[in-house]
């Protein structure tokens, strides 16, 4: 399952404005599953400035995510795993320009190893959540992705602005914290 919420943080790390979506190299979320996001570097990549989103796993595997913050929103590039680098094509949306409302609808579709990907996301409302590393007023975003081999993942993110995703729930009844979030 983390390795699911992994990939699909790459439709959910609530990462443009730096502030809204933060970025900032060392910036780093803890989750109760063990796994460590953190920035580590800014790269160019096909005349883009990317953001590299580190996800380290309690088992010592890592994966990265190019992602890219302009007035559009938040953009996925490409993930980097095993030492393979899968380009989207064209970059996936995870995001749309600030700020997020309630009832804010947006999708995408992208193609990665031969599969199209089809992404649908909206703001279903506002929550209160509690969580290790606090309480917070979150944005609760259902993310679905749907594709073309007929798999598909549905993800609740609860976003706070300036913070991140504080939690990911997934419709099995899997729940993933925020333990510690640090600038």
């Amino acid at each position: 399952m983390r390795r699911l919420l992994g990939a699909f943080l790459l439709l959910a790390l609530g990462l443009a404005q730096k502030g809204y979506y933060p970025h900032a190299l060392g910036m780093q979320w803890v989750y109760t599953s063990g796994e460590v996001q953190a920035f580590t570097e800014v790269r160019e990549l096909g005349g883009a400035e990317v953001w590299m989103l580190e996800h380290r796993y309690q088992d010592g595997a890592t994966m990265t995510e190019a992602l890219a913050f302009d007035d559009q929103g938040v953009w996925v590039f490409a993930v980097i795993s095993g030492g393979e680098t899968l380009a989207y094509d064209p970059p996936l949306k995870l995001y749309p320009a600030p700020p997020l409302k309630v009832g804010m609808r947006w999708s995408a579709v992208t193609r990665l190893r031969g599969q199209t990907l089809k992404v649908v996301a909206e703001v279903l409302g506002l929550s209160g959540v509690v969580v290790p590393a606090g309480r917070f007023n979150a944005f609760k975003i259902r993310s679905r992705l749907t594709a073309t081999d007929g798999s598909e993942s549905v993800v609740d993110l609860y976003f706070v602005p300036g913070v991140g995703v504080v939690r990911y729930a997934t419709a099995d009844g899997g729940v993933i914290d925020l333990v510690k979030f640090s600038r």
